[in-house]
């Protein structure tokens, strides 16, 4: 198994008391294709923010393409 393309591990993020994201973990290989799906106000526009660096998370790590050194 190669390693994952994009790496989540225990990503948080609140606004104010409202905890959006809490220890969100995924794993996307190369060439692998994901959807998310959830009710409005799951987390999904916060999760892609964070993904695409438009927001930082409050905790946990984001890996584009493994550790950077």
């Amino acid at each position: 198994m190669s390693a994952a393309l994009l790496e989540l591990r225990g990503v948080a993020k609140a606004f104010g008391s409202l905890r959006v994201l809490d220890g969100l973990t995924l794993a996307v290989q190369p060439g692998e294709a994901l959807g998310i799906i959830g009710p409005n106000g799951a987390g999904k526009t916060t999760a892609m923010n964070i993904i695409i660096g438009r927001l930082q998370p409050d905790g946990g790590t984001v890996l584009l393409d493994g550790p950077r050194a």
